[in-house]
């Protein structure tokens, strides 16, 4: 009787294998993210008449609390691939002026410089997709998306980049990556968005309909 108790356990058990139903319980049963979406957004005091060769982030007033263009796309990605988010903080913090945040900008440019960030990038081993977003800044990525990449190793990972922009796209931003990190796997489909379209009513559907393009399926 007890040999058939145990063999009738042991079959129903193997039964919901069969059924898609795990056997037996795993220890852990929490799903971690693979997907992390890094960002760097500056909300910026700007005039809606402002133009020169600065393509910063500009605030976007519809959010309450205020969101940069870029960050309101890394939540729109967010949203898409349930990751994990990262928010870039310089140590010392940019000023929200424009013209102030210009002359900053263009003289970490000048000067080669390398903005220390304020919270190190959380372990990577735990991630093999990484989504990065910036503004550009002077017809490049901001300085310290210089030190993200060359503080950091992106080897064996899928990158994939997006930007808001004034006008420069993604400007050498690809070519930057690739020389930074040439042994990851970065998709040159990259999303950008210019900061005079990010509040339309068609970006969720574009930055959704990308992510289904870009997305690595597990």
């Amino acid at each position: 009787m007890r040999i058939r108790k145990v063999f009738s356990g042991f079959l129903a058990m193997m039964v919901m294998g069969f059924l898609g139903q795990p056997a037996f319980a795993s220890e852990d049963s929490t799903v971690q993210s693979r997907t992390l979406i890094i960002w760097f957004s500056q909300p910026e005091e700007m005039k809606p008449d402002a133009v020169d060769g600065f393509s910063g982030a500009s605030v976007l007033q519809k959010n309450m609390p205020e969101t940069g263009s870029t960050q309101f796309v890394a939540q729109l990605i967010q949203k898409q691939t349930d990751g994990d988010l990262f928010r870039i903080e310089t140590a010392t913090p940019y000023p929200r002026q424009h013209d102030a945040l210009l002359r900053v900008a263009e003289k970490e440019q000048q000067t080669n410089a390398r903005p220390s960030l304020k919270t190190p990038l959380s372990d990577l081993s735990n991630y093999d997709t990484i989504y990065v977003g910036y503004p550009i800044w002077w017809y490049t990525m901001p300085m310290v998306i210089y030190s993200l990449f060359e503080q950091n190793d992106f080897a064996g990972k899928t990158v994939i980049p997006f930007t808001t922009h004034g006008g420069s796209r993604l400007a050498d931003s690809l070519r930057q990556i690739a020389r930074m990190q040439p042994q990851a796997r970065l998709v040159t489909r990259a999303l950008s968005i210019s900061r005079n379209d990010i509040s339309g009513p068609d970006v969720p559907t574009q930055v959704e309909q990308w992510v289904k393009q870009v997305q690595p399926q597990r």
